[in-house]
């Protein structure tokens, strides 16, 4: 059963004040949602454990962070994470700059056949809009994922992207327009079919 939002901030305080019992229960919370958010921005299983250890070991031994100005502590650790990642990518993996690194979301396109066996037209329109979610920006499926996917608020989703909550807004809203600019053509309801992308991811990712 998952805590409360209350009780992971007060465990990420007395994990910053060297609480090893706390550090391991906020550990053990959060491990699934951050592994599965460090594969979509790298499909390295090895590199994103080691980037969660080392946040982890970085919260115990970092007295100085400022919980006064975290959010959450899930948008807090994705931030961290997402950091630790960036950094470890740049660094070791050849990649110049930050536009190179993409925020995916892999499919198994088989599961719409199966979700949908008796609609060929929903498995047709649902395929279609992962191929319009695939021409959305990276920015822009990493705030779909996290508002609708995982239920972050705009200031959350602000924290761990690293911008203001007006702009989460705006890219959610710019990825809503493309988006529905794309299925218009189609003559798929977005909204629906949205709905239906969340659902598979959840049925998918933890």
């Amino acid at each position: 059963m998952k805590i409360s939002e209350k009780e992971s901030l007060s465990l990420f305080r007395q994990s910053i004040k060297g609480d090893r019992y706390a550090l391991e229960f906020l550990y053990k919370d959060n491990y699934d949602l951050l592994y599965n958010y460090g594969l979509k921005y790298s499909p390295d299983e090895d590199l994103v454990k080691d980037c969660i250890q080392d946040l982890f070991i970085n919260i115990f031994y970092n007295s100085h962070i400022k919980i006064e100005h975290v959010v959450s502590a899930r948008s807090y650790l994705l931030k961290a994470l997402r950091n630790n990642l960036i950094y470890k990518i740049l660094s070791e993996k050849n990649v110049s700059s930050l536009e190179d690194l993409e925020f995916n979301v892999p499919i198994d396109e088989n599961l719409f056949d199966r979700m949908f066996p008796k609609s060929d037209e929903e498995t047709l329109l649902a395929k279609k809009l992962i191929q319009a979610i695939g021409q959305l920006s990276s920015n822009q499926k990493s705030v779909l994922y996290l508002r609708y996917v995982k239920g972050f608020s705009h200031n959350e989703v602000a924290e761990v992207m690293n911008i203001n909550p007006q702009s989460s807004m705006n890219l959610l809203n710019r990825a809503l327009s493309k988006l529905r600019d794309v299925m218009d053509k189609t003559g798929g309801d977005v909204f629906y079919l949205t709905v239906v992308f969340c659902t598979i991811l959840k049925f998918l990712i933890k």
